[in-house]
């Protein structure tokens, strides 16, 4: 069998990956507005889709938060 080397990730690498992902889904979550309104269209669809990367956003912030409390513990 192959052994799988434990290496760490650096907290503030995976932090800006975290930020640049956020940074997406929430241009992403106005483009998708902008575009809704522009056409006159407000759907369900489109509203459920916008809590959706809402949520998303909200659960990247959280892991923000939880890799800077464990960072202060190390």
């Amino acid at each position: 069998m192959f052994k799988i080397p434990k290496t760490r990730v650096k907290s503030h690498i995976l932090e800006k990956v975290i930020g640049v992902l956020m940074a997406l889904f929430g241009l992403s979550a106005i483009a998708i507005f902008v575009q809704s309104v522009s056409m006159g269209y407000l759907a369900q669809d489109i509203a459920m889709l916008e809590i959706l990367l809402i949520v998303v956003l909200a659960i990247l912030a959280q892991t923000i938060v939880l890799i800077r409390i464990y960072e202060q513990h190390d």
